[in-house]
């Protein structure tokens, strides 16, 4: 199935404190360590750097620390006590003669048992993350304790999760997400082994992952079953993350052994029997459709077998029809074979997270710049678009256009800091999808690095055995130039792979006594780097239509769409237990829908010449969603009164779009 939205066709010297930060949470081992790369039967084009290698700064550290700080990313046990404090983990494992119940909504049964474990476990991986990735000391001590607190639940047999003995590994209850449980905090623990070198870390995660493989494993009990649904496929990511940090390769063949055991019952769209039925659409549950994407990536790279590659590359076919031009997956629970649509369909913050997270897996072993560019839309449009940006909150479900927000979609169009009514899972998730865009923003490629993500953010690596430190100085995606300075401990020769956005007008690239060169989507930077040498790149961009679904057109400009906001009246409907965290529905200020018409060029395409970027006055640099530092201004033509009015579009992400227009017709 080939769709047309397929995008396949076609530094100044580092704040010391920070430095020693970063430098504090990788150990001299990890530091210093490239490793040799595990073999894979389809090597991959890029490695990920061990998380922590990449530390964000800029506005996008700042975002992470008020989340933690103020927003309900270091706030969720409070808040939402019922399923995040539940310590299911812990002393209140489900047992004989008390199952806990479902994470919110009215779950019961096998899958009630497993909510509060995916909303706990969620949560404390994304702490962990966010909290190793701002630097702050009393945020990292908090990450510490946290950490300490899960490794003492471990059992003397090595078994971490959510069940008491008598309930662990069935036979004949496959649907208690054992599996999916245990992966929620493994990624967490994992990527705080990563960034610390805590070995003992990594040995409590081997010994629990052991156990599971040990009763799972073939021959044994079978970890799936007839017409299984659920997320217990997706423990294949600490498979991937624990082979590529050891090298063992019964983790590797594990990881490909559950895709196929998947495949023996699953009927879902990531099943490899529908993958490869050409005239099957995806169906499914958004969020799950889209975790699992990445899934057959890996067993295809990791096997080498073709038909797998050929599943892994029909699933990325299947799914362009579903996503928005803003990067948001149609996940209004179920994607129902539903095109994306600005008004009809909408995407869930679940969604969002596991979409942009395949992208980028998919990315690093394909090595395909368009995939990277596509994770990147998401995470600076569709995502910010669909929290507030103080962090306090967010919307389960999202629309592009949003002329109010009034619990439509099965309740699902509230912005709340949790979510407890209808199921916890997105905002214990998107805790995590900062640091994973992070983690991604450089990878390690044969000759060097790949600067796979755009955004302020600083590395310190070892390339060819020699420890590098790079500062990425950057305002973007607010901006479209970037400046990397490289400091290496002696000189060293490699080359840097700067991603080509496929919106650049033009690409301007300087580094004094490098060899530049194109290679594709990706411009090659080479030399012998020393201490203090600089890069710059600047992409030409300008305002652009995109085609939406519903015959309308988008206005991107460079990395970011622009919407025309909507004045909005914030009525709270329900206070949490913690100061300044409510449920709220939104509506207009005065009734409408903010209809506008963009002027017409020949062909009936729109002309968007008109369109002048211009600064913020009021911008704030250290925040810059809550006001960013420059709009669009254009006059365009009323539908309401048939009059031409001065407007400013603002990123749709903006504190200003909560309630926003982001799609135009095309003025007769």
């Amino acid at each position: 199935m080939k769709s047309a939205h397929d995008p396949l066709r076609k530094a100044a010297p580092w704040a010391a404190g920070l430095a020693a930060l970063a430098l504090s949470l990788l150990s001299p081992g990890l530091r210093g360590a490239e490793g040799a790369a595990p073999a894979y039967g389809v090597q991959p084009e890029f490695r990920l750097l061990r998380f922590g290698e990449v530390m964000p700064t800029g506005w996008i550290r700042e975002q992470m620390i008020r989340d933690l700080r103020e927003g309900f990313a270091g706030h969720l046990p409070e808040v939402a006590p019922f399923t995040c404090a539940s310590d299911i983990f812990g002393a209140n494992r489900n047992t004989p003669e008390r199952y806990q119940n479902a994470g919110g909504g009215s779950w019961g049964g096998a899958e009630g048992m497993w909510w509060k474990g995916e909303t706990e476990g969620n949560w404390r991986s994304g702490f962990t993350m966010m909290a190793l990735m701002t630097g702050v000391p009393e945020l990292r001590a908090a990450a510490d304790a946290k950490v300490a607190a899960l490794l003492a639940t471990q059992d003397p047999d090595g078994y971490i999760g959510i069940y008491g003995p008598t309930l662990r590994f069935p036979a004949g209850n496959l649907d208690n997400g054992e599996l999916w449980t245990q992966t929620t905090v493994f990624r967490g623990l994992l990527a705080y082994y990563e960034a610390t070198g805590r070995a003992e870390v990594l040995k409590a995660v081997e010994r629990a992952v052991r156990l599971t493989m040990d009763h799972y494993r073939p021959g044994a009990t079978d970890p799936y079953g007839p017409d299984t649904q659920n997320h217990n496929l997706m423990f294949v990511d600490v498979m991937e993350r624990l082979y590529d940090l050891t090298g063992d390769v019964s983790y590797r063949d594990f990881g490909v052994y559950l895709y196929r055991q998947y495949s023996k019952y699953a009927t879902t769209d990531m099943s490899l029997g529908t993958l490869l039925a050409q005239d099957h659409p995806f169906i499914g549950h958004g969020a799950t459709t889209y975790e699992g994407l990445r899934v057959p990536f890996f067993a295809a790279y990791a096997s080498g077998d073709p038909v797998l590659m050929a599943a892994a590359e029909e699933a990325l076919s299947k799914a362009w029809p579903h996503v928005s031009p803003t990067g948001g997956p149609v996940s209004d629970e179920f994607i129902e074979n539903k095109a994306s649509d600005p008004e009809k369909t909408g995407y869930e913050g679940c969604g969002e997270k596991e979409w942009m997270t395949s992208l980028l897996s998919a990315a690093q072993k394909t090595g395909r710049a368009p995939l990277a560019e596509r994770a990147e839309t998401t995470f600076y449009n569709s995502v910010q678009s669909s929290r507030l940006p103080d962090g306090k909150g967010m919307t389960y479900v999202t629309t592009d256009n949003t002329f109010r927000i009034d619990g439509a979609i099965m309740n699902r169009c509230v912005i709340s800091p949790a979510h407890e009514d209808v199921a916890n899972c997105c905002p214990p998730n998107f805790t995590q999808i900062g640091p994973i865009f992070v983690r991604n923003m450089w990878m390690r490629s044969s000759d060097g690095l790949a600067m796979v993500l755009y955004g302020p953010c600083e590395v310190r690596t070892t390339v060819g055995g020699v420890a590098v430190a790079l500062a990425e100085e950057t305002s973007y995606p607010f901006s479209e130039s970037v400046k990397v300075r490289v400091d290496p401990a002696s000189p060293v020769a490699f080359a840097v792979h700067l991603r080509i956005p496929s919106w650049a007008t033009g690409v301007d690239a300087a580094c004094t006594g490098a060899e530049i060169r194109r290679a594709g989507d990706w411009l090659l930077v080479s030399r012998t780097w020393q201490k203090g040498d600089t890069l710059t790149v600047t992409f030409g961009a300008a305002v652009e239509p995109v085609p939406a679904h519903n015959g309308e057109f988008f206005v991107r400009r460079g990395p970011l769409f622009y919407a025309v906001g909507i004045p909005a009246v914030m009525k709270p409907v329900k206070d949490f237990p913690v100061a300044g965290f409510h449920d709220y529905l939104a509506f207009p200020v005065t009734w409408g829908k903010a209809r506008y018409a963009l002027p017409k060029s020949g062909g009936g395409i729109p002309e968007t010449s008109s369109f002048r970027l211009a600064p913020n006055p009021k911008a704030d640099a250290k925040f810059p969603w809550d006001s960013p530092p420059s709009r669009l201004e254009v006059t365009l033509l009323s539908l309401d009164n048939n009059k031409q009015e001065d407007l400013a579009l603002v990123p749709m992400g903006a504190g200003a779009a909560t309630l926003r227009r982001m799609t135009f017709p095309v003025a007769p």
